[in-house]
């Protein structure tokens, strides 16, 4: 479930300009909508990538999301890379 309610929140921000700025201005208010977790709604705001890929965002989903925030691309492959070298995933 957890992925889910992340990669359905992206998946607006991308769709959606008025989600974008809501996401800029009240990233809670966002969060508290898709029904996300404390931790989540944090890691969201940190923009942490790396855990996001691990809780299961799809790499396509992480990728449009860090686009439309202008996210340093370089900087989400590292987090990525980082997440995926201490945990079980296969890279």
């Amino acid at each position: 479930m957890r992925a889910h309610r992340l990669n359905t929140m992206l998946v607006e921000l991308m769709r959606s300009g008025e989600a974008l700025t809501q996401y800029q201005q009240d990233p809670d208010a966002l969060s508290a909508r898709y029904g996300l977790t404390d931790e989540e709604r944090e890691r969201v705001k940190a923009r942490d990538m790396g855990w996001l890929y691990l809780q299961g965002v799809h790499p396509y989903i992480l990728t449009q999301f860090a686009l439309s925030i202008r996210y340093d691309m370089g900087t989400m492959t590292k987090q990525v890379r980082e997440a995926t070298r201490h945990s079980d995933v296969v890279s």
